[in-house]
């Protein structure tokens, strides 16, 4: 675990090529705070079952050993795959008390890379959420970092790098995943207060750390009104971007935006004397009256004619390539969805589909090959069909997103064409929402 890895290496080469194409854009941001030549715990927040340690993994120039629920391992195939990316078992309460042993060995192997001057992860809060907001942190972080420390008389110079993750949709592929590295920093201050009580020690360090983690994350405080925030963060994300002055599609600006936005609306609802409940009533009347036209206030964004007119003719030039992709990836899509419905945790659903793809998906082209090698007796056009199958495969899916994207568009331009007066309606109720939140975000400011 403390040495470099060739096999982990090249494991990471292939499996992020495949992350890269899994998800429609994938980036990272404040990369330059991770230090290169000492101990790092990174501490980041759990949305998304295996996709997250994933994308730290793939986000880092270290070759990071992660520290994972335990239950996991329990399957033959992901020991073996866990154990290859440098993965270690971390054992709860809810598989067995007599496991909670075994962790004692693993916090101890996770020190020993420490002192190697390695890196180590694990997710603060010990379990993942399919909401956007913080849990309260465990112990885990904390006593694995003054265990390292301890043992080194606090000269390890041991840095905890807090890390956000956030995913546009948690479910499907072909979306938006952002991981944002915060600042790092010494456990060194709490040196004397560890040595006089360790308990407070440990509960000072969680809540700097749990500080520091959500400013690096879509943090939504109120429960109760959850749904609100979220529809409140989507559709006035765009206006948003622009008071803040951001220009470009780059994920940091989204999320910059996201961030601004919930940070606003909490302050006018949560901690306001403003009430949620009747913007939110409000907002779900226009949109349920949409909904039954086959429509979301989302929609209505600015639509260039322009643009979608191109995205039409690159879907009518791809449609040969999609139907390619397609017919061949039809055994890999009724395997994904059959497995998916056995899932029970929908937060695993993009996790088992990118390990289908990265796993099964080679297999099953592979003998897709074989047979056309069978039938056709060339193998140099084999291996080309071989080849082309990833590709086509990838390219079908994004297709069928795109063709989604660009109907709802055309849907609207016909809207606003045929039934002006309507297109009108809805566009006036969007302008009031939209001034509202203008009139509760910023007449204070």
């Amino acid at each position: 675990m403390t040495k470099w890895s060739l096999w982990y290496q090249l494991l990471t080469y292939y499996f992020k090529s495949l992350f890269h194409l899994f998800y429609q854009r994938f980036e990272s941001n404040g990369n330059k705070y991770i230090p290169k030549k000492k101990p790092v715990i990174f501490a980041p927040n759990h949305q998304n079952a295996l996709m997250d340690p994933l994308a730290i993994i793939f986000t880092n120039p270290k070759q990071t050993v992660f520290l994972t629920r335990a239950d996991l391992f329990k399957n033959p195939l992901l020991l073996k795959l866990f154990t290859s990316f440098k993965m270690l078992p971390v054992y709860r309460i809810r598989d067995g008390a007599e496991s909670l042993k075994n962790n004692e060995r693993i916090f101890n192997k996770s020190v020993e890379v420490l002192e190697a001057k390695a890196s180590i992860a694990l997710f603060a809060e010990a379990t993942h959420t399919d909401k956007r907001r913080l849990r309260n942190l465990k112990k885990a972080v904390p006593r694995i970092a003054f265990m390292a420390e301890e043992r080194n008389n606090f000269n390890l110079d041991l840095q905890i790098v807090p890390v956000g993750i956030y995913y546009e949709d948690y479910i499907h592929s072909n979306t938006k995943l952002f991981v944002n590295y915060g600042k790092a920093f010494s456990i060194k201050e709490y040196e004397h207060l560890f040595k006089e009580n360790p308990q407070k020690a440990y509960a000072e360090f969680k809540d700097m750390l749990s500080l520091r983690i959500k400013e690096l994350i879509i943090h939504i405080e109120d429960l109760e009104h959850y749904s609100i925030y979220e529809q409140i963060r989507l559709f006035y994300r765009s206006n948003m971007k622009t008071r803040l002055g951001l220009k470009g599609h780059k994920l940091k600006y989204s999320f910059a935006a996201d961030q601004k936005t919930i940070e606003l609306a909490e302050k006018a609802f949560l901690n306001g004397d403003n009430n949620i409940e009747v913007f939110g009533n409000q907002y779900r009347r226009i949109e349920q009256g949409l909904k039954k036209k086959g429509f979301s206030l989302l929609d209505f964004e600015k639509n260039c004619i322009g643009k979608t007119i191109l995205s039409t003719l690159v879907l009518l030039i791809g449609l040969p390539v999609f139907l390619y992709g397609f017919v061949n990836g039809i055994l890999y899509y009724i395997l994904s969805a059959n497995f998916i419905k056995k899932i029970k945790d929908k937060q695993f659903y993009s996790s088992f589909k990118f390990a289908i793809g990265a796993v099964v998906g080679p297999i099953i082209f592979l003998i897709h090959s074989l047979i056309f090698w069978a039938i056709s007796g060339n193998i140099l056009w084999a291996f080309y069909y071989f080849i082309s199958l990833p590709i086509a495969t990838t390219l079908a899916n994004k297709y069928r997103y795109l063709f989604y994207r660009i109907r709802i568009k055309w849907k609207v331009l016909l809207l606003k064409a045929f039934k002006p007066k309507e297109f009108k309606l809805i566009m006036k109720s969007r302008e009031s929402l939209m001034s509202r939140l203008d009139e509760l975000f910023f007449n204070d400011l």
